[in-house]
């Protein structure tokens, strides 16, 4: 709980952590409907606290939750490039307007502070593409040394 006051970036795997804890419980909360992924080939980086969790939230919530029937994947994968980490979550579930928050015409508040932090705290970047019956792939971009 500490990272989440911090004010520099914290260590992936300090986030992913809290992740897996936050997965764990809507893993019990929803049985078998709920599948979840790991694919993680890099870890040695930092990145603003609470980047990949709000993400990973609504890939369950908006993505999973929102299917016809309650049930889909969601996978958590980590890149490392010459020049930039990257962290990328998709969900096979329902696609969104990416702009718009899925309640309203509101933008995505949880979204919009995550590329704030990012953008502010180690120069990183968040892409989010969704498309229907393909799910929704959001990309988060950590620049070596930014």
């Amino acid at each position: 709980m500490d990272s989440l006051d911090s004010k520099e970036p914290i260590p992936f795997q300090r986030e992913l952590e809290h992740t897996k804890a936050y997965l764990s419980l809507e893993k019990f909360r929803f049985g078998d409907d709920l599948n979840i992924k790991y694919d993680i080939q890099a870890m040695s980086f930092l990145l603003p606290p609470l980047s990949l969790q709000p993400i990973v939230e609504n890939a369950v919530r908006h993505g999973i939750r929102e299917t016809l029937d309650g049930k889909g994947t969601v996978t958590i994968m980590t890149r490392e490039y010459v020049d930039r980490n990257e962290i990328v979550v998709t969900d096979d579930g329902t696609d969104f307007d990416t702009n718009r928050s899925p309640d309203s015409d509101k933008p995505h508040i949880g979204i919009e502070n995550v590329r704030y932090r990012l953008k502010s705290m180690c120069n990183g970047s968040l892409t989010i593409d969704s498309a229907p019956e393909q799910g929704t792939v959001a990309v988060i971009t950590v620049p070596k040394g930014g």
